[in-house]
């Protein structure tokens, strides 16, 4: 990618929001911590951090996020949370990444709730947003974009794929950064007028969990169950083995 640094991209891109500023990085650290440290020195929302690799990369739950150096898209975006849908801002941004995926290489991407991506059943991308309370957050999004399962480590030889093995052909990332960067700006966008709606819409169409059996871990609980469908604020309501109906706000979903 071009070495562009605090560039404002909003007229290339066809954005309002997002791009900004658009920063470039070779190695770093986290693109999500570069992007809440840019903000602490008055970087605006729709400020955009991208690199070519990252040392200190993390997933949900304290994971550890691996990449190819130069064959992923690491991405962070500067983003303030629809104070009437919090809980859609990595909903929206994991909608933007598989609609962006599917209109570069035309791969059919899943959304699995709360933020993963997958090409069939394996993960092709993920979606982690940080930042401190009452602040702009940092919605960090990877994307595996060239490579194949077996540049993965050993442990996730089965349950991670790229874009390029899914496509048959490599995909250019920086291309894919632009895309996703203009859907992102359009979807967040529709979280900002109210229309909630139409964002679960799209995202139902994608859904890769809705009527599968499920286990679920939230908080202190395990639940067993049929996944049902995205709530218009980004629960999952599942139904339990038991009959009852639960809204899951945060947690982990493993299909069975």
């Amino acid at each position: 990618m071009s070495p562009e640094q605090g560039i404002d991209r909003r007229p290339r891109l066809g954005t309002r929001l997002v791009g900004a500023r658009w920063h470039q990085r070779q190695a770093i650290d986290s693109t999500n911590l570069e992007a809440l440290r840019l903000r602490e020195g008055g970087a605006p929302v729709g400020t955009v951090v991208v690199a070519d690799t990252q040392t200190a990369g993390r997933g949900r739950l304290g994971r550890r996020w691996d990449d190819v150096p130069g064959r992923c898209l690491l991405m962070s975006v500067l983003l303030e949370a629809p104070t009437h849908a919090p809980g859609l801002l990595t909903a929206a941004a994991a909608l933007a990444t598989a609609e962006a995926i599917e209109a570069l290489v035309g791969v059919c991407v899943a959304i699995k709730w709360p933020n993963d991506l997958l090409a069939g059943e394996r993960k092709l991308a993920g979606v982690l947003a940080e930042g401190p309370a009452g602040g702009p957050l940092a919605v960090g999004i990877g994307v595996n974009v060239n490579g194949a399962p077996e540049d993965l480590p050993p442990e996730l030889l089965e349950r991670a794929t790229f874009v390029s093995h899914e496509a048959g052909r490599e995909a250019a990332v920086a291309a894919l950064a632009d895309e996703l960067a203009a859907r992102l700006d359009g979807v967040y966008h529709l979280l900002v007028d109210g229309q909630t709606c139409a964002v679960i819409a799209r995202i139902a169409g994608r859904d890769a969990l809705a009527g599968r059996r499920v286990q679920a871990r939230a908080l202190s609980q395990t639940l067993a169950g049929t996944a049902l469908r995205w709530l218009d604020d980004g629960r999952l309501l599942l139904r339990v083995d038991d009959g009852r109906e639960v809204a899951l706000e945060a947690g982990e979903v493993t299909l069975l």
